[in-house]
Formats: structure tokens, sequence, C-alpha cells
């Protein structure tokens, strides 16, 4: 069905549980997997960040930290269920956008996502990178809730 899968993730509890259900996917349909998880650049600050000059543009040794245990985590997973995986960690200004441009890039025929469970108000005011990317992915979008 599917010969390569991009997996996203974000480092949630919702989105390891995504890992699972997306590399048992994987080896049902005999495809390849594709770890990644995006280091946003934009972040909130806090005001003792904000007064000593901090970039917001900069994303932190914390995020990246969680990008790769994120990516660690699939490909030991994979590993263990004996898909075969690459994993890789971009960093960006928006997550969606570097999802569809690894999607490309990586030739994937799907995108494995997690979607959180958001009020209305929530989605209005913080958006969905989920969202964006079933709105302008070229490929089918696998969400799991």
């Amino acid at each position: 069905m599917f010969k390569k899968i991009l997996l996203a993730t974000d480092g949630s509890r919702l989105c390891n549980e995504s890992m699972k259900a997306a590399i048992a996917l994987a080896g049902q349909c005999g495809s390849r997997l594709v770890g990644l998880s995006v280091v946003a650049r934009l972040r909130a600050m806090s005001v003792t960040e904000a007064n000593c000059g901090v970039d917001p543009q900069q994303p932190g040794q914390a995020g990246r930290d969680r990008a790769l245990a994120s990516v660690r985590l699939i490909s030991e997973l994979a590993r263990q269920q004996g898909v075969p995986c690459t994993v890789q960690v971009a960093e960006g200004g928006q997550p969606y956008e570097e999802i569809m441009r690894v999607a490309e890039r990586e030739q994937c025929d799907a995108i494995f996502m997690a979607a959180p469970a958001r009020s209305a108000l929530q989605r209005v005011l913080l958006g969905s990178q989920t969202q964006k990317v079933l709105a302008q992915s070229r490929v089918p979008v696998l969400v799991l809730r």
C-alpha cells in the first residue's frame, strides 16, 4: 500500500503512542519509515529570557534534546519490529512546513501524525500543525487521535 511513510513526532505522549501504530502499519505494509522531529525556532519566552536578550529565533538545547530522544525512540522501536527506518531532526520556523519539505524530499507516499484533542478556542488561538499538513499535503495523511 505505502512504500515510505513519514512519521512526524513532537515527543508528546500521544505522539509516542502514534509511533507504535505507525511502525505496526509500516510492518504490515512492508513500508520503510522516515522518523522526523522538528525543533521549532519560534518559541515563547519568559520575561527573564526577554530581559536577558535571549533570541526567540534560536531553538533551545532542551528542544533539540527532546527531538533527538524522539527520533531515537522511533529508531529503536522500528528496529525491534524489523521495520526499515531512517530518522532525522529538522530545525525550522513552522513544524508543518518542515514536515511537508521532508516528505517531499524523501519521496514519502504517506504522512503519519498524532493530533491532540483541542477545544475550538485552542484551535483558533494556537492553530494546528496537523490541520495545516492535512490542508496542504499531496499525499495521504493518517492521523491518530
